[in-house]
């Protein structure tokens, strides 16, 4: 079993952080071996529950076709063998998909089949951006309808420290965001499951402390956030990786970190991960395989 791709908990790190790194466009979008898979995921949620998972309001018609274009200039450029996009429709060669624009009334559902990544999209009112339009098929114990045109500090309000710590200073982020810059973040928690689409806890937290360490998993988010030219409307994605616990246990150092990260989350943060039904347990199976390492 090959080690998780991304590590944001390495040398302990966890809690609330900005954490904003520079990435060049050829690092925007990853499309990996997962992609047939997950696009098929998306295909279903957008089937059978598609009011969770895709919310639009009229005003974002614009900036959605922005959102398409952008990222099928990407596509073509750095992806060329992988797609066929003419005039009227675009065929995915790994997955045999094959999508005609007039299809969709919203542009960003369509450029959500696209890519593995959900897409969000933030826009200004004078100095408030609010959610007008996303794509989200992998949310990590959240409701897409619930933060709906919310703003950016009422979606984290209930995100221990956040309004604190790093509120003021996102907001600014957002405002003064360069148009040819794209930022790359990373969140990190710990599922007792795989599935992606998790908006609340199906499990109640008795289930969740009886769950054996070995059964957890390791769940990242990928963020990246970048302003559409000519715009304020700030677009959001976010890939979610998920791997079982054991994928690190090959790595001593790895285990080490991933158990400093858990002891340096405030007993607030842990609820919210809830991460504290199942911490002493976790804790103890770290250290001794650790110790084992």
């Amino acid at each position: 079993m090959s080690l998780p791709l991304h590590r944001p908990y390495k040398d302990g790190k966890g809690g609330v952080d900005i954490g904003l790194k520079p990435i060049n466009e050829i690092e925007w979008l990853e499309i990996d071996s997962h992609f047939k898979e997950e696009i098929s995921y998306k295909k279903k949620l957008y089937k059978d529950k598609k009011a969770d998972v895709l919310v639009a309001s009229t005003k974002s018609r614009e900036v959605q076709q922005k959102t398409l274009d952008l990222i099928l200039n990407h596509l073509t450029q750095y992806h060329s063998n992988a797609y066929e996009i003419t005039s009227r429709y675009i065929n995915i060669h790994e997955s045999n998909d094959l999508y005609y624009f007039d299809e969709f009334e919203n542009p960003l559902e369509l450029a959500s089949l696209l890519v593995q990544e959900d897409l969000i999209l933030m826009q200004p009112t004078g100095d408030i951006f609010k959610l007008e339009a996303a794509s989200l098929c992998a949310p990590t114990r959240w409701s897409l309808q619930e933060k709906f045109q919310q703003s950016l500090s009422d979606i984290h309000a209930e995100v221990p420290g956040y309004k604190e710590r790093i509120d003021s200073r996102v907001n600014k982020i957002f405002s003064n965001m360069p148009n040819d810059k794209i930022f790359e973040r990373f969140n990190w928690s710990i599922f007792d499951s795989p599935e992606l689409f998790q908006p609340i806890s199906s499990k109640s937290l008795v289930e969740i402390e009886n769950i054996l360490p070995n059964d957890l998993y390791l769940r990242v988010e990928r963020q990246s956030i970048r302003r559409l030219n000519e715009s304020k409307t700030i677009l959001f994605t976010v890939r979610v990786h998920v791997d079982p616990i054991s994928s690190i246990l090959t790595d001593k150092y790895l285990i080490l970190d991933l158990l400093k990260a858990v002891q340096n989350l405030d007993d607030e943060m842990k609820v919210y991960k809830v991460i504290k039904p199942f911490e002493k347990n976790l804790i103890n199976w770290l250290r001794l395989k650790a110790s084992y390492e």
